[in-house]
């Protein structure tokens, strides 16, 4: 059967290119089970290989169309090649963080082959402290960070003694689209018919205000499309990355939170901000006016099964120009806060039109080739904060260290920083252009700098 995708997740494979490949990421450290050794990881990749594929989304591949990347498609397929899609390897002795960072960087630069199904798993070995390593890409087409979560999720367990099974078959709660498979397609087609044309004056409506942005009395943080200033991050990226991570407790996080009276999201945008504030002041390029974020924000429902994507955007400001670390958090929780008041306001229908209309120019950029022009670009840099499980999980036995997601970035925006949160961990992770952006490793010590000062002036 042929499925078309819709044109949220077709947009990530229409604005592909060599330079700017759109898959995304996912790493995870493992601790071996007490008294296990390497043969551990040798089982665990041959009982994977001997797994046979079949569960969406990863036993789909692009379906050949007469229109090709411009009316995509899925189609399920059991002609799989186990041993292309499960990579094993080692890290060079004796391995520590920087030589994994060197082969994640390696790894998430590579595109994903489009005459298979788009996703590959590597399992990494060679730790000098005897752990193991899962780094996972799949296209962005296929899946969101938010669902990507859920995945993680159900393909892991909270008790050390349940069996392995990988995530490829691990079943899916199919529940939802069984129910939309059964209704009439006609009938189908009437309501989305309807339902479009009743949201187009909600839609008409936030447009107005966000254009208006800071001019609405009532929401005076909106951030208007293209206010962003000219900045570093908004030049031509060349196909390298380089990923940088770093962990912080989420207890230090919260604490800022409660004595600041904001959210977590809030402080966390501050202290991206305060690092970014610190990177462009190093490097001499601090714009005056205060870089803009673009926020990934899910509007998934609970009972949707997780494949595709299900996000809006907030445009916020990380409050750069601030030298004082309360006005910068203040300036963010204000942007944040009024973006998704307006998000609030509508239906899910009109979410998807408000967000396809806001982000037309920018797709059209992107398809062009032209990217997110520096003078005057939409946004600065991305900044999205998944959350993930709360409890510590375990594969097969083995205790889930760390999950780190590896973002991609876009033409003309060179920087991502991706949050993820996991059992009392908030691990942040920096996707650059290699070429673009020099030193940004650099972000990690800002960061914590950052942060620090928050923890000065709050507590």
């Amino acid at each position: 059967m042929v499925k078309k995708l819709n044109a949220a997740d077709a947009f990530f494979l229409q604005i592909e290119s060599d330079n700017a490949p759109m898959h995304i990421g996912l790493l995870n450290r493992f601790e071996l089970p007490r008294g296990k050794g390497q043969k551990f990881i040798l089982d665990l990749v041959e009982k994977a290989r001997n797994t046979p594929v079949t569960q969406p989304p990863f036993n789909l591949r692009l379906a050949k169309t007469r229109m090709g990347k411009w009316s995509p498609a899925w189609e399920e397929t059991d002609e799989i090649d186990i041993d292309y899609h499960l990579r094993h390897s080692a890290l060079p002795q004796p391995g520590g963080e920087r030589e994994l960072a060197v082969l994640i960087s390696r790894l998430h630069s590579i595109p994903l082959d489009k005459s298979r199904p788009l996703w590959e798993v590597h399992v990494i070995e060679g730790f000098a402290d005897g752990s193991f390593a899962l780094y996972s890409k799949m296209h962005h087409a296929l899946i969101d960070g938010v669902a990507g979560a859920r995945l993680l999720q159900k393909s892991m367990s909270e008790s050390p003694r349940k069996a392995f099974v990988p995530f490829w078959a691990v079943p899916q709660d199919r529940r939802a689209r069984v129910e939309r498979e059964r209704d009439n397609p006609l009938l189908a087609v009437v309501r989305q018919g309807l339902a479009q044309l009743k949201s187009m004056p909600g839609v008409a409506r936030s447009v107005t205000y966000l254009i208006r942005g800071a001019r609405n009395k009532d929401l005076p943080g909106l951030i208007a499309p293209y206010a962003a200033p000219d900045s570093v991050f908004n030049l031509p990226i060349g196909p390298q990355r380089r990923v940088s991570t770093q962990v912080f407790e989420l207890a230090r996080i919260q604490r800022l939170a409660k004595a600041a009276g904001s959210t977590l999201n809030d402080v966390v945008m501050a202290v991206c901000g305060g690092a970014l504030r610190r990177y462009l002041t190093e490097i001499n390029a601090l714009p005056g006016k205060s870089l803009i974020a673009q926020v990934p924000v899910s509007v998934r429902a609970k009972d949707d099964p997780g494949e595709g994507n299900a996000i809006s955007f907030v445009q916020a400001s990380l409050g750069t120009a601030e030298s004082d670390a309360l006005s910068r958090l203040a300036l963010v929780r204000q942007s944040m806060s009024d973006g998704k008041t307006l998000l609030g306001r509508m239906s899910q229908t009109e979410l998807a039109n408000y967000s396809a209309l806001v982000m037309a120019p920018f797709a059209v950029g992107q398809v062009a080739g032209i990217g997110n022009r520096r003078r005057k670009p939409m946004f600065n840099v991305t900044v999205s904060n998944v959350p993930g499980p709360k409890k510590r999980l375990y594969m097969g036995g083995a205790r889930l260290l760390s999950s780190q997601p590896v973002s991609l970035i876009f033409q003309g925006q060179a920087l991502n920083i991706t949050i993820f949160s996991y059992a009392g961990d908030l691990n942040f992770v920096y996707t650059a252009c290699r070429r673009s952006l020099p030193h940004v490793q650099h972000l990690v010590q800002h960061a914590e700098a950052a942060l620090q000062e928050l923890e000065a002036a709050l507590l």
